[in-house]
């Protein structure tokens, strides 16, 4: 008989101490030197409070010395005529035969000092080598925190303030109206209208073209530019001008303006089955899902038999949201735990008392693209022996990252800690290997269907499938994750063979038992 459940009232969620993305904005207290020009002084602040957190939160030790000498010499992709010298105790800027500058070198570990050589000699460079002086100033920057960032793992990584905004924007919400907009050839469509928000209320519906906000045309502004004069403060208005297919003459429509964070949970309910999808992890997705799950206890009074998270293509996002999404599922116990060089990077979150969703046989779907937050969830129900992973091996990515908010507006994403699954595991490069493999390269998926549709003994198929992922995770997890790839496809036959475990609950117990907790045992 199918496996049965019931939703626990939802309760308010524990405070979660830390996220993937903690920002910090450092004020300067120092004042320039009366000389020093103004993109010299800003360029400095930047560079202290970069120098500053790298050596005290990257999760390995690195020298200012070597990220602010690969930085400088990163200017010579633009200009190679323009050459740096680390050598005898001495920095040089050359360009052709010609000193530009000369420093002696600071010591490795004093930040502020390393921060105005190299802001001294971003401003004679960019002076005195042609093409880098025709660059935007922001631009050198960032090419300078390109060549300092490669010394650093591929997840540290700089955010011009144009960029970063756009990021925050994702993580945290902006003001707006609501909708999601199709740039195309010049115009502003209107994709999609959010329920509830300004927009919706206000009446705008999908196919509408905005030629106008206020007394500004938005047709042949850039897609940024568009979206820039979209948003704007929270309880701002925004006079459309809309242009309508069935409307004889353009519509005026006003919209209030309001925090909007967009959507990352959606949810569909078949018979007894009900499949989530997570397609990332900001500010509202815990909520989201939290509402969610009520209104399907609630729905014609009838049951649930199992739940698909389907965490496919989910790059991630916050730390505190995966922990919140995860304890939706747990009673009690370890969800992740951070291990890096920094003291506040070394935490444990374990799930508080009592699981909102009860005795739910739970599959969770991944893929090549499932990373970071995402894998974060999935190894919480594996190891806990909550959930059945099923798909291809997930991305890998098991650092956790803090941002620093920079003078400037920008940002510096920093690694500065590891993630370690319940089973004791870092989820670096191995990430999370299915109990039910569908990227293998030889007939296993073949077989699980034919199985499914019932050509071959569904339960030897499937558990043989299970048990020999649990052999290969046990004995080698480099081998387990070759013959099982991280392939970027969603096959529908992950959710077919889902339903199908969910809906039988001895072969789903078994499947769980010889695949789900093999990690676990270990």
């Amino acid at each position: 008989a199918p496996a049965t459940g019931r939703l626990k009232p939802l309760r308010k969620h524990r405070g979660i101490i830390a996220t993937i993305t903690i920002g910090l904005v450092l004020a300067a207290a120092c004042v320039a030197p009366p000389s020093e020009s103004p993109e010299k002084g800003s360029d400095r602040l930047v560079l202290e409070t970069a120098f500053k957190n790298i050596g005290l939160r990257y999760a390995a030790d690195v020298s200012t010395r070597t990220v602010s000498v690969a930085g400088l010499k990163a200017l010579s992709d633009t200009d190679t005529l323009l050459a740096i010298n680390d050598q005898a105790g001495k920095i040089a800027v050359t360009y052709e035969d010609r000193v530009l500058g000369e420093w002696q070198t600071p010591a490795d570990e004093d930040h502020n000092a390393w921060a105005a050589v190299v802001a001294d000699a971003l401003e004679k460079a960019r002076h005195d080598a042609p093409k880098l002086g025709e660059k935007d100033h922001e631009l050198v920057l960032a090419q300078f925190f390109r060549g300092a960032l490669s010394e650093l793992d591929r997840y540290t990584r700089y955010a011009t303030p144009s960029q970063a905004r756009n990021t925050r924007a994702r993580r945290e919400g902006f003001g707006g109206l609501g909708v999601t907009i199709r740039y195309s050839k010049g115009d502003v469509y209107v994709e999609k209208v959010h329920a509830g928000t300004p927009a919706f209320k206000a009446g705008l519906k999908p196919g509408d073209l905005i030629t106008h906000v206020g007394g500004l045309m938005l047709t042949g502004l850039t897609q940024n530019a568009a979206i820039g004069h979209l948003r704007g403060p929270v309880h701002s208005k925004a006079d459309l001008t809309i242009i309508r297919k069935d409307a004889s003459a353009p519509l005026k429509i006003a919209v209030v303006r309001a925090h909007i964070i967009l959507p990352t949970v959606t949810s569909k309910r078949e018979g007894g089955i009900l499949t989530i999808r997570l397609s990332g992890f900001n500010q509202g997705t815990s909520r989201s899902l939290g509402k969610i799950l009520a209104a399907a206890d609630r729905k014609d009074g009838k049951p649930l038999n199992g739940i698909v998270l389907d965490l496919r293509s989910n790059p991630g996002g916050l730390l505190d949201q995966a922990v919140a999404v995860a304890d939706f599922f747990l009673n009690d116990g370890r969800i992740i735990s951070t291990k890096g060089r920094h003291q506040r990077s070394n935490q444990i979150f374990n799930a508080s008392w009592g699981e909102r969703v009860t005795d739910i046989p739970i599959a969770v779907l991944v893929n090549g693209r499932s990373a970071s937050a995402s894998e974060i969830v999935a190894a919480a129900l594996r190891d806990r022996g909550r959930a059945i992973v099923i798909g291809a091996s997930s991305f890998g990515k098991g650092s956790v990252q803090t941002i620093i908010r920079l003078p400037n507006g920008g940002e510096l994403t920093l690694t500065w800690a590891h993630m370690i699954a319940p089973a004791g595991f870092n989820l670096q490069s191995h990430g999370i290997i299915p109990a039910i493999c569908t990227s293998s390269p030889d007939n296993e998926l073949a077989d699980m269907m034919a199985a499914i549709r019932g050509d071959l003994p569904a339960a030897g198929t499937i558990l043989n499938a299970a048990l020999a992922s649990r052999s290969a995770i046990r004995s080698n997890p480099d081998l387990a994750r070759e013959r099982c790839p991280p392939a970027r496809a969603e096959r529908t036959e992950d959710q077919e063979i889902a339903k199908y475990l969910l809906e039988h609950k001895s072969l789903y117990t078994r499947a769980l038992r010889d695949g789900g907790a093999a990690i676990a045992e270990r």
